[in-house]
Order: C-alpha cells, then sequence, then structure tokens
C-alpha cells in the first residue's frame, strides 16, 4: 500500500506541492477570518519564525546544491516513473540514501515554519513528511528490484535519510570534482521558486497578517531581493541556453 501510494506520489508530486502552494499563498490574504488560518505566536515570535524558516530554507538549498554539485542524477524519473540507471554511492549519497530528499524536508519545513499558518503545522507539514516517506519505499523497492545485492548491502551500511558515516569524510569525495556550473543548470528554476517563494509569503504575511503598509522599509528591502531573484533566474535561463553551463 505504501509503495503504491509512493508511486502516486512520484507521478503527481509537481501538481500537488504547487497546488499546495497556490493556497498557502492566498490562506495569507485572509488571515483574520479563520482561526485556522491565524499563525502562533505576535509580531516579534513571527519575525522570529521568518528567520528560522529562511535558515532551514538555505540548509535544504546548500543540501541539494552539494548533492548535484558532485553528482548529477535525474530524480524526475522517465514519463513520471521512479527510474535509474545507475546507483550513486559516492558524495553525500555515502551518508544518505537520500540527501536530496532531505534537502526537500529542510526547505519544505523552513517555508511551513515562514508561513506559520495551524492548518499548514498541524495537516500539510505532516502531509508532506508522509508523502515523501512513501516516496522514498516506493524508490528503495524499484532499486532492490533492480540492482539486487548491490542495493541491499548499500541499503545496510547508509542510513535511509538523516546523514551517518561520518569517518567516510572527505574519503567519499575525492574522487569527484564540484561543479558550480552544473549546480546553476539543474538548481536555478528550483533555487527561484524557493526563495521567490520565500520571499513573497513573508510579503504578505506581514501585510496581511500585520497590518504593514506596502511602502514599509523592510517589504521594500524584500521587493529588491525579489527582482534580484528575477534577473538571477533570467541570466540563468540565458546561460543554460546558449550552452554556457556545460
Amino acid at each position: 500500500m505504501v509503495i503504491k501510494l509512493g508511486n502516486f506520489f512520484f507521478r503527481w508530486r509537481d501538481t500537488l506541492f504547487s497546488l499546495i502552494l497556490l493556497f498557502g499563498l492566498y490562506s495569507l490574504t485572509m488571515t483574520q477570518q479563520y482561526w485556522f488560518l491565524l499563525g502562533f505566536g505576535s509580531l516579534k515570535e513571527d519575525i522570529v519564525f521568518s528567520m528560522i524558516g529562511f535558515l532551514l530554507v538555505l540548509i535544504g538549498i546548500t543540501i541539494r546544491s552539494i548533492t548535484i554539485g558532485y553528482i548529477y542524477i535525474k530524480r524526475a524519473g522517465i514519463n513520471k516513473k521512479i527510474h535509474a540507471d545507475q546507483l550513486f554511492k559516492e558524495g553525500l549519497f555515502a551518508h544518505s540514501r537520500n540527501p536530496l530528499y532531505l534537502g526537500n524536508l529542510f526547505i519544505v519545513t523552513g517555508a511551513i515554519m515562514s508561513l506559520n499558518l495551524i492548518l499548514f503545522w498541524v495537516l500539510i507539514l505532516p502531509m508532506f513528511y508522509l508523502i515523501y516517506y512513501a516516496i522514498i519505499r516506493a524508490e528503495e523497492a524499484f532499486l532492490s528490484n533492480k540492482f539486487k545485492q548491490e542495493y541491499l548491502e548499500y541499503l545496510n551500511q547508509v542510513p535511509r535519510l538523516f546523514f551517518g558515516n561520518f569517518h567516510l569524510f572527505p574519503d567519499s569525495f575525492k574522487n569527484l570534482n564540484f561543479s558550480l556550473k552544473r549546480v546553476i543548470k539543474v538548481e536555478h528554476s528550483v533555487q527561484f521558486l524557493v526563495l521567490f517563494t520565500i520571499v513573497l509569503t513573508n510579503i504578505l504575511k506581514f501585510h496581511f497578517r500585520y497590518n504593514i503598509n506596502w511602502e514599509n522599509e523592510f517589504l521594500i528591502v524584500l521587493y529588491i531581493i525579489l527582482v534580484i531573484l528575477i534577473i538571477y533566474q533570467i541570466l540563468a535561463s540565458i546561460l543554460k541556453r546558449l550552452g554556457k553551463l556545460d
């Protein structure tokens, strides 16, 4: 049952996550109307939530960037189905079997912490954890069936999610080279979407929840950050199209 759910969520995760994102942003405009769309704490506590959330998001982006910077792995599958041509065991894969998903969970947790809505704390965050658990179980079943004994040995040696095998640092990276170009080429859209959403979330949150004016100096700084992110996305897309990131 869990594996079937994992395959289902793997196929439809982008659509599901996009709908949840849009609902979260829309919910911020109605925070005064329904108790379950309220946040915990006062303005002071909410600022702390935003800061911690942003830090968790940066940690998640960093984990993803390190993973992809050393090893390029296609995690989108083929035809939205789980697929793998190779079993990676170097880099961060020597310390976690799912470093990209670990990065995603940091990002999701940070985003929901920054959002700070009761509904998302109680329902959406646990749902995200369950979705990723199901996807990981489905991928484990696929990899076990494809790589047989090699994967079973890897499974017994490396933790499923959180980092371990710290004694292997830095040997797990000694035969690998970090590529910043690959990180930008592969991750620029994800980085843009995540960071743009976090900044936009805080703009909407502080305006609608605490009646902070759109012209407030703090919000103006956030507007500037949005513009910088848009410029980054445009430049990265152009460089990718011109083949400068290959």
